[in-house]
């Protein structure tokens, strides 16, 4: 017996994304199994994005554009979801390239058990320069296993939902950071019925070079302290400095060779994130010394951006920051 098709809509955030708004729209209409509708909610571009999503309608794609003002992404999420026509809602981000078979694998557990709430798919770094190597052993997180296959996630650049599921849970937080987070928890707790596609794939971009970590990180660090996720990210690296910061009075008050911890430690996360990420990508060089230097150049730089932001944070009120 052939199984039940579920028509799909898909909500896609977007804020100035000119460069990548229209290789992922290439991608979703490339698609085996194309989404019934595309919902894309832009939050106030000051760029091309909406004038190449409405060339794009011109030609006659199926998309329906929404002006949502200044919004966050959880907040276009919350309104796409809110104006699909179908039940069955999937989520991705800009800065994304969909595999050929996303949607088709993404759906398949739902179409095999219609009593599925939830998908939760994965997504893999766009790498191909020795930077972004690096940049992926840095901050990308590994694979892990949920129900028997192997994900990253859950992640918006690649899930499926039932809109029970978004509004018991009571849709995306109004965060610019984090929120997707918040979401996920509240999915976990509410004991509905998850499903994992470990094929649904969805190619994420990351940061081209030097230059883009830090503005990036340091908005990243400011906008989780606002949703009070300080314990994902801002106590590991004050313990961090912590530690440093008491062998700096060491090396004063008793030898200088105190000096050497920090380094030492140092060292020993650079070797311990190389370690447990060294099957998680396709390169597997990760032991080579040039790479651990990169590697350890970009944890210190990202650890600029955690303390920048926080400090941004602090200055703004701290628990009072307005959302940004």
């Amino acid at each position: 017996m052939e199984q039940a098709r579920h028509p799909v809509s898909l909500v896609v955030p977007v804020y100035n994304e000119e460069r990548t708004i229209g290789p992922l729209l290439d991608s979703v209409f490339d698609q085996t199994r194309p989404p019934d509708e595309v919902i894309i909610v832009d939050g106030a571009s000051t760029d091309g994005t909406c004038g190449i999503v409405e060339g794009l309608i011109r030609q006659g794609r199926a998309i329906r554009l929404l002006r949502a003002g200044r919004a966050h992404p959880g907040e276009g999420r919350n309104l796409g979801v809110q104006a699909a026509a179908h039940d069955a809602v999937a989520f991705t981000d800009a800065g994304v390239l969909l595999d050929a078979r996303w949607l088709e694998k993404l759906s398949e557990p739902l179409e095999r058990d219609p009593s599925t709430e939830a998908v939760y798919g994965t997504y893999e770094p766009i790498l191909g320069t020795f930077f972004k190597e690096c940049a992926a052993l840095a901050y990308v997180p590994p694979r892990v296993v949920r129900d028997g296959s192997r994900i990253r996630g859950p992640s918006t650049v690649s899930c499926l939902m039932k809109k029970s599921v978004w509004k018991a849970v009571g849709g995306f937080p109004r965060y610019r950071a984090a929120e997707d987070l918040i979401f996920f928890e509240g999915v976990a707790r509410g004991g509905f019925t998850i499903a994992y596609a470990p094929d649904a794939v969805a190619r994420w971009q990351i940061v081209d070079d030097w230059r883009s970590v830090f503005p990036k990180f340091s908005r990243y660090s400011y906008h989780n302290l606002v949703a009070g996720r300080a314990r994902d990210w801002h106590y590991g690296v004050a313990r961090f400095y912590a530690a440093a910061g008491i062998s700096v009075a060491l090396a004063v008050l008793h030898t200088p060779w105190w000096l050497l911890a920090p380094v030492v430690l140092h060292a020993a996360r650079v070797l311990k994130t190389a370690f447990l990420k060294r099957r998680a990508f396709e390169f597997r060089d990760v032991l080579r010394p040039k790479r651990l230097l990169c590697v350890g150049a970009l944890l210190l730089l990202l650890d600029a951006a955690t303390w920048w932001g926080a400090v941004r944070w602090g200055l703004s009120g701290g628990p009072r920051a307005a959302r940004g």
